[in-house]
């Protein structure tokens, strides 16, 4: 924790007078004191130690703006703004380098800014249920990050830098406009769970044959006509899900891989 030269209080709490004129100028904006001692996804409040703020989240209080003063809070972990009316997030978001979890889920985000790849501690965000169509390429800079979501977005691409995402290990990005995803998701080797089922997806890079440590795999409501053969070196694979795709009449030798997915305990649902 950084040293505090100049305190005020706000709500009773003695904090960083900048971090007091942020809260100041976000009670302007949603209308209402942010109190202290409360932090959750569907709360409104902010958590504190040493006189800083660690912990902020406003939930469903109409923000359209997220301050470029922002860059204040050098403390901060965790930020959870789900359920607002956020088009985009400040330059300055990336100049928060402690924060661990980012939510923003059900926005009206279109753009992320470039800056996004320097949270370099950041380990789940959550960008479901929001307008992106394409992510920055900065992305790649997120090298803690374990869990993504970008369920129920406007998402038409993946950049070939999620490649470097190797510490994750969930990845949602179900109900989408995808219609391939990159090669590089083969080298995503801690992945736990892909899920990309409702898009449209006409086929699979043979790479998701290495992700050994894969226990789920959705795939199901997409326009797959055919499989990587290498699937079934997935020895740690549980459930996979493949309903609701025009995949011909199976082959043997894809008939031959599932009998033996199924044989390591694999369910599968066509």
């Amino acid at each position: 924790m950084g040293t505090v030269k100049n305190t005020t209080a706000y709500q009773g709490v003695q904090l960083d007078a900048s971090e007091v004129e942020l809260l100041q100028q976000l009670e302007e904006i949603i209308g209402e004191p942010i109190p202290p001692g409360r932090l959750g996804f569907y709360k409104t409040g902010f958590i504190h130690a040493n006189q800083h703020i660690i912990g902020l989240s406003i939930h469903n209080k109409g923000l359209k703006i997220l301050p470029d003063s922002i860059h204040s809070l050098t403390c901060l972990e965790r930020l959870y703004l789900r359920d607002n009316h956020l088009t985009t997030l400040p330059p300055t978001i990336g100049t928060l380098r402690n924060l661990k979890n980012l939510d923003v889920f059900n926005n009206q985000i279109s753009v992320l800014p470039k800056s996004i790849g320097t949270l370099n501690q950041l380990v789940r965000f959550d960008l479901s249920r929001n307008c992106i169509t394409t992510l920055p390429k900065s992305l790649g800079g997120l090298q803690s990050l374990e869990r993504l979501g970008l369920l129920n977005t406007q998402l038409e691409s993946l950049p070939i830098t999620i490649g470097k995402l190797s510490n994750l290990w969930d990845f949602i990005a179900s109900n989408n406009q995808l219609t391939s995803i990159p090669k590089v998701m083969g080298e995503l080797t801690r992945l736990k769970r892909l899920v990309l089922h409702e898009n449209w997806l006409s086929s699979l890079p043979d790479s998701l044959g290495n992700l050994v440590n894969l226990e789920l795999l959705s795939l199901h409501t997409n326009q797959l006509t055919t499989l990587p053969m290498n699937l079934a070196q997935l020895a740690n694979l549980q459930v996979l899900r493949l309903e609701n795709n025009p995949l011909p009449q199976l082959s043997k030798i894809h008939q031959d891989w599932i009998i033996t997915l199924k044989s390591k305990g694999c369910r599968i649902r066509l």
